[in-house]
């Protein structure tokens, strides 16, 4: 590995380089690291084998391992913005697994290569960087989907609802100009498993909302389609403050003690006390939903759901969360099976289109078959 300029490098003098006076040398800035090289730098997808890459990355993980050869190496998860990448560093590695704990930001080189049928990058040159806090969304992952787009949908569905006290109520909460707006536009919606990057929470919240409009449409007047689409919005809105919109989405303090669901019951109680136009019957009523959309105790919902509403917001949500979790698990899956998960404790199938000869005729306008023009009972 060669030496690392600027900074503490991880090349041949590493930790023991020294600037004037004998101190430890500055680290290096994401641009006095990358130089002459491209910023910003490509994102993951983007890499190909045999390539050449300069880049800047947050060390989520690193494992320090032996060979065959009883050779010691290093594992890193690298990350950045636009997804992760496996690095490995083959020399020195015990020192630089010191150098660079979990939670550090680094500059590295090297060259991607495929081993085993998976892409990791042989690092070449390594070193700690500094990170100043308005550079910090070049290391978080972000919603695919614009967020001009989503913040007008929300915008739409908050006016979809008629009863005045729940849609103040989700104007005071929910707006671009309150404290809670702006984080809940800019929070993930979970650590790990789904929508985990930035306006992830937004993204979820707007498909969980639009999935329970749909229900309520198709059951008609038996639900109370305003209370449930305030649900939906509000279901996870404690998130903004139990998850920490920085690097690895760590929980806050208060996150690991309460949890989302307590915390969201909170805020909405806070901020429904200064909606008069909104009853305390309908409050209590939302709580529940906010309480219960979990829907099991195993999954530690403090109540399991006792309205029509409640059920429908329970499955859409999980559903919502399960098949986004499932489709990343198949993105990298052309046709076949993929790698076993333990969080589903399965592997899943993509299958192909249909041959030619098994197409469908395209349905009516309107997407709904004609029923009238189905036999159903052929003689």
């Amino acid at each position: 590995m060669r030496s690392a300029p600027g900074g503490t490098g991880a090349g041949p003098r590493g930790p023991a380089e020294r600037g004037r006076g004998g101190g430890p040398r500055r680290r290096a800035t994401i641009r006095e690291w990358l130089a002459n090289d491209p910023f910003p730098w490509p994102a993951v997808q983007e890499l190909r084998e045999g390539a050449r890459v300069a880049g800047c990355y947050y060390v989520e993980s690193r494992q320090l391992r032996r060979t065959r050869q009883d050779k010691p190496y290093l594992r890193l998860k690298l990350c950045d913005r636009s997804g992760s990448l496996e690095g490995r560093v083959w020399d020195d590695a015990e020192r630089i697994h010191a150098l660079v704990p979990a939670g550090s930001f680094v500059g590295v080189r090297g060259r991607l290569e495929v081993f085993n049928g998976e892409a990791q990058l042989n690092v070449e040159e390594l070193a700690p960087i500094r990170v100043s806090p308005d550079e910090l969304d070049l290391f978080l992952p972000r919603s695919p989907r614009p967020t001009d787009i989503m913040e007008r949908e929300l915008d739409a569905m908050i006016a979809s609802v008629r009863d005045r006290g729940l849609r103040a109520l989700l104007h005071r909460m929910l707006d671009r100009g309150s404290e809670i707006g702006r984080s809940f536009r800019r929070a993930p919606a979970a650590k790990r498993n789904h929508h985990a990057y930035l306006g992830g929470l937004l993204e979820h919240t707007l498909s969980v909302a639009t999935g329970c409009d749909l229900l309520a449409r198709h059951y008609g007047e038996e639900i109370d389609r305003d209370l449930l689409i305030t649900g939906a919005l509000l279901h996870d809105v404690g998130k903004v403050r139990e998850i920490v919109t920085g690097t690895g989405f760590p929980f806050s303090d208060e996150g690991r003690l309460l949890g989302h669901i307590l915390l969201g019951l909170q805020m909405v109680e806070a901020e429904a006390v200064a909606v008069p136009e909104l009853p305390a019957e309908r409050r209590l009523l939302l709580l529940h939903l906010i309480a219960s959309h979990q829907g099991r105790y195993e999954w530690q919902s403090p109540r399991r759901p006792k309205i029509l509403e409640g059920l429908i917001l329970h499955y859409v949500d999980d559903l919502d969360a399960k098949l986004h979790q499932a489709t990343r698990i198949l993105a990298d899956v052309e046709q076949g099976w993929s790698e076993y998960d333990p969080s589903f404790a399965r592997e899943f199938f993509r299958h192909g289109p249909p041959a030619p000869e098994q197409e469908l005729d395209a349905a009516p306008a309107g997407g709904a078959p004609d029923m009238d023009a189905l036999d159903l009972f052929p003689d």
